[in-house]
């Protein structure tokens, strides 16, 4: 979604190969928020809710940052690409990384 509402601020219409981007917005914006309610839920019904949070930070968190760092890294090679398609998706892929990312650590988490 929010992805969605940044094409037109940075310029780009709704194309072919936006609309290849969009189909996988979903697979690469769910990723870190799967990770970390799965560690959620392994963390134990005993516990309340920000401990079973803090679990699944203390869990999953830098396995998943370092997935999104990684990840924005590769894309970052895209930019050197001589087609548009490549640049575009890698432009696509970061914004997307960063989206997931702050979502999952700071909506999902408190």
């Amino acid at each position: 979604l929010c992805f969605l509402g940044l094409i037109p601020i940075i310029g780009w219409e709704i194309g072919t190969n936006q609309s290849i981007f969009l189909i996988a917005v979903v697979g690469l914006s769910v990723d870190y928020t799967v990770h970390l309610l799965h560690a959620y839920n392994h963390a134990g019904m005993d516990k309340n809710r920000q401990k079973r949070m803090q679990h699944a930070l203390d869990e999953m968190g830098l396995s998943v940052t370092s997935g999104a760092i990684t990840t924005i890294g590769a894309a970052s090679f895209l930019q050197a690409c001589y087609f548009t398609f490549f640049q575009l998706f890698g432009l696509f892929i970061v914004f997307v990384v960063l989206f997931a990312i702050l979502m999952a650590v700071t909506f999902l988490a408190p």
